[in-house]
């Protein structure tokens, strides 16, 4: 599994501009194959901070993503960022769900 996380600061007055063209992206993006989710994201610290992450089954559904016309319409936006673009793509290993964490609180208990 491959995961992208992009994070950008809006500009002054382009907040809401930006959330609403990542947010137009994301259901379209998780109907895309190899697609696992999608998700736009607002930093609870910083208000002007918006975070676009996304998961996908293989490296080659990302690039597809990546070179898509979809992909393309965020360009403009990345490059309104008031600080760099924060960017990581990166390998995920799934390593538990829920029967992980319950297994590590009750080994804490005993």
């Amino acid at each position: 599994m491959i995961q992208a996380v992009l994070r950008v600061v809006a500009p002054p007055g382009k907040r809401e501009e930006i959330l609403q063209v990542f947010c137009s992206l994301s259901g379209p993006a998780e109907a895309t194959r190899g697609c696992r989710f999608c998700r736009v994201l607002c930093d609870a610290e910083d208000d002007n901070a918006i975070t676009y992450w996304a998961q996908w089954e293989t490296r080659e559904d990302l690039e597809d993503h990546f070179r898509s016309e979809r992909f393309r319409r965020l360009l403009p936006y990345i490059d309104m960022s008031l600080e760099p673009p924060d960017v990581d793509v990166s390998g995920v290993d799934t390593i538990g769900g829920i029967e992980l964490v319950l297994s590590v609180i009750r080994a804490q208990r005993q």
